[in-house]
């Protein structure tokens, strides 16, 4: 038995098929299929039911758990000798959301690149529950997510806190708001109520994206069954909707002021959502004995780099309130 026999094995766990499990690994199902029997022969116990749909045995399952610690362990050893020649090489596999992707990883990366031409950066974008899970089960080096700082298996480090905003055009606010649009959008900076937007047509973040889920609270908190007008998981397509008047939309404050910069002043306003639109952002890695250089070198370029921009309306000092325009509060 070998780290090769495990890695086949964990492919083929994952995949539910030797067809596909060969196909991921490059080699032939013959092959795939001989290390797995090595193994079984070994431990003597079946591990797979070789039948379709393919799935894992008790004795399966259990193996699983081992080989999947013991790739952990092969790459914190690999790891932990690149550090002692003093070589930064590799591949980081670092975990974000999409949406913060765009937001975070073309600064950072190019930074961190800068720094270190050995190491290739390997984005994985899901949404944050199974952020968690890639990492827990050491697919990833690294997650930029909302981490729960209690976890003993886990190092985690606050990152910012990400303000959720709402963005629409101003022709839709002044058409469906009317004269009421200032006092109504001061009600939302001010108080969180979102009972203004009853009768606004909304577009809607994913549950289980972290913006869509607070969207989703804040409204339900404020009475307000949503008009929603489009469902989608992706921030950016939301964004070009709200300029074309379709709906207004829940967004992070990088992504809207951005959006207000390409889009104009003229054409997309934005207001806060009072005091419990945050999300905290951390940034996770496995606990171990020794972790990675790269992986803290990581860390320090995106602090460094929200250290130097502002990310929510408080921070900037210049909002885009009630009226739209900079430096103007609901």
């Amino acid at each position: 038995m070998n780290f090769t026999s495990m890695d086949y094995f964990v492919a083929l766990s994952e995949e539910r098929s030797f067809t596909r499990a060969a196909e991921r690994l490059s080699v032939t199902q013959q092959t795939l299929s001989a290390h797995v029997a090595n193994v079984e022969r070994e431990l003597g116990v079946r591990l797979v039911n070789r039948r379709v749909p393919l799935t894992l045995t008790y004795a399966g399952e259990v193996f699983l758990g081992y080989a999947r610690r013991l790739q952990s362990l092969e790459r914190s050893m690999r790891q932990e000798f690149f550090d002692i020649a003093g070589d930064q090489q590799g591949l980081l596999g670092v975990g974000v959301a999409s949406t913060r992707g765009h937001m975070l990883m073309p600064e950072a990366i190019s930074s961190f690149g800068a720094t270190h031409p050995g190491v290739s950066v390997l984005l994985h974008e899901e949404e944050n529950d199974q952020l968690l899970e890639l990492l827990h089960a050491g697919k990833i080096d690294m997650a930029v997510a909302t981490v729960d700082h209690s976890r003993a298996d886990l190092v985690v480090r606050p990152l910012y806190r990400e303000q959720v905003v709402l963005l629409a055009s101003r022709a839709l606010i002044g058409r469906t708001l009317a004269d009421d649009a200032p006092a109504a959008l001061a009600r939302l900076e001010r108080d969180g109520d979102l009972a203004p937007l009853a009768d606004v047509p909304l577009m809607m973040l994913g549950e289980r994206d972290e913006p869509g889920d607070l969207a989703r609270r804040l409204l339900a908190r404020s009475g307000v069954e949503p008009r929603v007008a489009v469902h989608s998981k992706n921030s950016e397509t939301l964004i070009d909707l709200a300029a074309r008047d379709v709906g207004a939309c829940f967004v992070p404050f990088e992504l809207a002021t951005d959006a207000i910069a390409r889009h104009g002043e003229g054409c997309l306003l934005m207001a806060g959502l009072g005091a419990d639109a945050y999300i905290d952002i951390d940034v996770a890695w496995r606990a171990s004995d020794h972790v990675w250089s790269v992986v803290t070198d990581f860390y320090d370029v995106l602090v460094e780099h929200f250290a130097a921009r502002p990310h929510a309306i408080a921070d900037a000092g210049a909002a885009t309130g009630a009226d739209g325009r900079k430096g103007a509060r609901a």
